[in-house]
Protein backbone atom coordinates (compact mmCIF):
# COMPACT_ATOMS: atom_id res chain seq x y z
CA UNK A 1 0.00 0.00 0.00
CA UNK A 2 1.31 3.39 -0.93
CA UNK A 3 1.75 5.59 2.13
CA UNK A 4 -0.43 8.72 2.20
CA UNK A 5 1.44 11.98 2.09
CA UNK A 6 0.03 14.06 4.96
CA UNK A 7 2.18 17.12 4.33
CA UNK A 8 -0.31 18.93 2.03
CA UNK A 9 -3.06 18.40 4.62
CA UNK A 10 -0.86 19.67 7.45
CA UNK A 11 0.14 22.69 5.37
CA UNK A 12 -3.53 23.48 4.70
CA UNK A 13 -4.36 23.25 8.41
CA UNK A 14 -1.43 25.51 9.28
CA UNK A 15 -2.65 28.05 6.72
CA UNK A 16 -6.19 28.02 8.11
CA UNK A 17 -5.14 28.53 11.72
CA UNK A 18 -2.31 30.96 10.99
CA UNK A 19 -4.46 34.06 11.47
CA UNK A 20 -6.31 32.84 14.56
CA UNK A 21 -5.73 34.80 17.72
CA UNK A 22 -6.82 33.91 21.25
CA UNK A 23 -9.81 35.89 22.47
CA UNK A 24 -10.53 37.14 25.94
CA UNK A 25 -13.49 35.49 27.70
CA UNK A 26 -16.67 37.55 27.83
CA UNK A 27 -17.30 39.32 31.14
CA UNK A 28 -20.82 40.71 31.12
CA UNK A 29 -20.52 42.67 34.36
CA UNK A 30 -17.33 44.30 33.13
CA UNK A 31 -18.87 45.15 29.74
CA UNK A 32 -22.05 46.47 31.39
CA UNK A 33 -19.93 48.71 33.65
CA UNK A 34 -18.15 50.10 30.58
CA UNK A 35 -21.49 50.92 28.91
CA UNK A 36 -22.80 52.54 32.11
CA UNK A 37 -19.64 54.62 32.43
CA UNK A 38 -19.95 55.67 28.79
CA UNK A 39 -23.56 56.73 29.38
CA UNK A 40 -22.63 58.84 32.41
CA UNK A 41 -19.65 60.39 30.64
CA UNK A 42 -21.74 61.29 27.59
CA UNK A 43 -24.51 62.82 29.70
CA UNK A 44 -22.01 64.98 31.60
CA UNK A 45 -20.19 66.01 28.42
CA UNK A 46 -23.38 66.79 26.53
CA UNK A 47 -24.86 68.79 29.40
CA UNK A 48 -21.58 70.68 29.76
CA UNK A 49 -21.46 71.51 26.04
CA UNK A 50 -25.16 72.06 25.34
CA UNK A 51 -26.64 72.66 28.78
CA UNK A 52 -29.72 71.28 30.48
CA UNK A 53 -33.16 72.20 29.20
CA UNK A 54 -34.21 75.66 30.31
CA UNK A 55 -37.26 74.45 32.28
CA UNK A 56 -35.65 71.41 33.86
CA UNK A 57 -36.90 72.15 37.39
CA UNK A 58 -40.51 72.51 36.26
CA UNK A 59 -40.25 69.53 33.92
CA UNK A 60 -39.04 67.23 36.67
CA UNK A 61 -42.34 67.82 38.48
CA UNK A 62 -44.35 66.36 35.60
CA UNK A 63 -45.18 62.74 34.80
CA UNK A 64 -44.50 63.31 31.08
CA UNK A 65 -40.80 64.07 31.65
CA UNK A 66 -40.26 60.96 33.74
CA UNK A 67 -42.25 58.87 31.28
CA UNK A 68 -40.00 60.05 28.46
CA UNK A 69 -36.70 59.56 30.30
CA UNK A 70 -37.80 56.34 31.99
CA UNK A 71 -39.09 54.74 28.78
CA UNK A 72 -35.86 55.46 26.94
CA UNK A 73 -33.78 54.16 29.84
CA UNK A 74 -35.81 50.92 30.05
CA UNK A 75 -35.46 50.28 26.31
CA UNK A 76 -31.73 51.02 26.41
CA UNK A 77 -31.03 48.79 29.41
CA UNK A 78 -33.15 45.86 28.20
CA UNK A 79 -31.67 45.99 24.70
CA UNK A 80 -28.12 46.31 26.02
CA UNK A 81 -28.67 43.33 28.34
CA UNK A 82 -30.04 41.27 25.46
CA UNK A 83 -27.03 42.22 23.34
CA UNK A 84 -24.49 41.23 26.00
CA UNK A 85 -26.21 37.93 26.83
CA UNK A 86 -26.59 36.96 23.16
CA UNK A 87 -22.83 37.24 22.60
CA UNK A 88 -22.36 33.99 24.50
CA UNK A 89 -23.45 31.11 22.20
CA UNK A 90 -24.16 28.94 25.23
CA UNK A 91 -26.66 31.49 26.55
CA UNK A 92 -28.82 31.62 23.44
CA UNK A 93 -30.74 28.52 24.47
CA UNK A 94 -31.35 29.69 28.02
CA UNK A 95 -34.73 31.08 29.12
CA UNK A 96 -33.12 34.28 30.42
CA UNK A 97 -32.31 35.58 26.95
CA UNK A 98 -35.75 34.67 25.65
CA UNK A 99 -37.19 36.60 28.59
CA UNK A 100 -35.17 39.68 27.64
CA UNK A 101 -36.46 39.52 24.05
CA UNK A 102 -40.03 39.25 25.34
CA UNK A 103 -39.44 42.15 27.74
CA UNK A 104 -38.28 44.35 24.86
CA UNK A 105 -41.32 43.40 22.77
CA UNK A 106 -43.62 44.19 25.70
CA UNK A 107 -41.81 47.36 26.80
CA UNK A 108 -42.07 49.19 23.47
CA UNK A 109 -45.88 49.15 23.11
CA UNK A 110 -46.33 49.48 26.87
CA UNK A 111 -44.35 52.74 26.96
CA UNK A 112 -46.32 54.10 24.00
CA UNK A 113 -49.59 53.09 25.68
CA UNK A 114 -48.58 54.84 28.89
CA UNK A 115 -47.73 57.95 26.88
CA UNK A 116 -51.15 57.79 25.25
CA UNK A 117 -52.81 57.63 28.68
CA UNK A 118 -50.85 60.69 29.78
CA UNK A 119 -51.77 62.43 26.55
CA UNK A 120 -55.44 61.52 26.84
CA UNK A 121 -55.61 63.24 30.20
CA UNK A 122 -54.08 66.45 28.89
CA UNK A 123 -56.24 69.39 27.87
CA UNK A 124 -55.69 72.50 25.82
CA UNK A 125 -53.10 71.01 23.44
CA UNK A 126 -52.35 72.74 20.18
CA UNK A 127 -53.22 71.31 16.77
CA UNK A 128 -51.60 68.07 15.63
CA UNK A 129 -49.11 69.62 13.17
CA UNK A 130 -48.07 72.26 15.68
CA UNK A 131 -47.53 69.60 18.33
CA UNK A 132 -45.18 67.66 16.09
CA UNK A 133 -43.00 70.74 15.37
CA UNK A 134 -41.28 68.99 12.48
CA UNK A 135 -38.23 71.30 12.31
CA UNK A 136 -37.27 70.53 15.89
CA UNK A 137 -38.29 66.93 15.32
CA UNK A 138 -35.76 66.55 12.50
CA UNK A 139 -33.12 68.12 14.74
CA UNK A 140 -34.09 65.55 17.38
CA UNK A 141 -33.49 62.71 14.92
CA UNK A 142 -30.05 64.07 14.03
CA UNK A 143 -29.05 64.60 17.66
CA UNK A 144 -30.16 61.12 18.73
CA UNK A 145 -28.27 59.60 15.81
CA UNK A 146 -25.05 61.44 16.72
CA UNK A 147 -25.38 60.67 20.42
CA UNK A 148 -25.99 56.99 19.69
CA UNK A 149 -22.73 56.61 17.73
CA UNK A 150 -20.40 56.16 20.76
CA UNK A 151 -22.68 53.43 22.13
CA UNK A 152 -22.96 51.80 18.72
CA UNK A 153 -19.17 51.73 18.37
CA UNK A 154 -18.73 50.31 21.88
CA UNK A 155 -21.34 47.62 21.26
CA UNK A 156 -19.79 46.89 17.88
CA UNK A 157 -16.45 46.16 19.55
CA UNK A 158 -18.16 43.83 22.04
CA UNK A 159 -20.05 42.06 19.26
CA UNK A 160 -16.84 41.41 17.34
CA UNK A 161 -15.39 39.80 20.48
CA UNK A 162 -18.47 37.66 21.00
CA UNK A 163 -19.96 34.81 19.04
CA UNK A 164 -23.67 35.36 18.59
CA UNK A 165 -25.56 32.55 16.91
CA UNK A 166 -28.34 35.00 16.01
CA UNK A 167 -26.41 37.97 14.58
CA UNK A 168 -29.49 39.70 13.18
CA UNK A 169 -31.23 39.76 16.57
CA UNK A 170 -28.04 40.80 18.31
CA UNK A 171 -27.55 43.62 15.81
CA UNK A 172 -31.13 44.83 16.27
CA UNK A 173 -30.78 44.77 20.05
CA UNK A 174 -27.49 46.67 19.83
CA UNK A 175 -29.10 49.29 17.61
CA UNK A 176 -32.03 49.71 19.97
CA UNK A 177 -29.65 49.96 22.93
CA UNK A 178 -27.45 52.58 21.25
CA UNK A 179 -30.47 54.59 20.13
CA UNK A 180 -32.10 54.31 23.54
CA UNK A 181 -28.96 55.55 25.28
CA UNK A 182 -28.52 58.38 22.78
CA UNK A 183 -32.15 59.43 23.10
CA UNK A 184 -31.94 59.25 26.90
CA UNK A 185 -28.96 61.61 26.87
CA UNK A 186 -30.73 64.06 24.54
CA UNK A 187 -33.87 63.98 26.72
CA UNK A 188 -32.09 66.11 29.33
CA UNK A 189 -31.64 68.89 26.77
CA UNK A 190 -34.87 68.63 24.78
CA UNK A 191 -37.80 70.74 26.00
CA UNK A 192 -40.49 68.55 24.43
CA UNK A 193 -42.37 66.11 26.67
CA UNK A 194 -45.52 65.90 24.56
CA UNK A 195 -46.21 62.13 24.25
CA UNK A 196 -47.16 62.54 20.59
CA UNK A 197 -43.89 64.35 19.83
CA UNK A 198 -41.86 61.78 21.79
CA UNK A 199 -43.62 58.82 20.14
CA UNK A 200 -43.09 60.17 16.61
CA UNK A 201 -39.60 61.66 16.77
CA UNK A 202 -37.88 59.75 19.57
CA UNK A 203 -39.69 56.56 18.59
CA UNK A 204 -38.75 57.12 14.94
CA UNK A 205 -35.11 57.67 15.85
CA UNK A 206 -34.93 54.50 17.97
CA UNK A 207 -36.69 52.38 15.33
CA UNK A 208 -34.61 53.83 12.48
CA UNK A 209 -31.27 53.33 14.21
CA UNK A 210 -32.29 49.83 15.27
CA UNK A 211 -33.15 49.00 11.65
CA UNK A 212 -29.85 50.40 10.36
CA UNK A 213 -27.92 48.36 12.92
CA UNK A 214 -29.88 45.27 11.85
CA UNK A 215 -28.63 45.78 8.30
CA UNK A 216 -25.04 46.88 8.99
CA UNK A 217 -23.79 45.20 12.17
CA UNK A 218 -24.10 41.55 11.03
CA UNK A 219 -21.42 42.30 8.42
CA UNK A 220 -19.01 43.06 11.28
CA UNK A 221 -19.65 39.94 13.35
CA UNK A 222 -17.25 37.03 13.45
CA UNK A 223 -19.78 34.33 12.60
Amino acid sequence: MTPIDLKPRDALIDTLVDDLRPTRPLRRSHDAAILAGLAIAEILLFVWLRGMRSDVHEAMLTMAFWWKAGSLAVIAVLAAAATLVSLDPAANSRPGLAGLWRAILVALPAMLALGWLLDAGAVGRAALVARLEWREGVACLVNVLLLSLPFALALGVLIRRGASVQPARTALAAGLAAAGFGAFVFAFHCNHDDPLYVAVWYGGAVAGIGGLARLIVPRLTRW
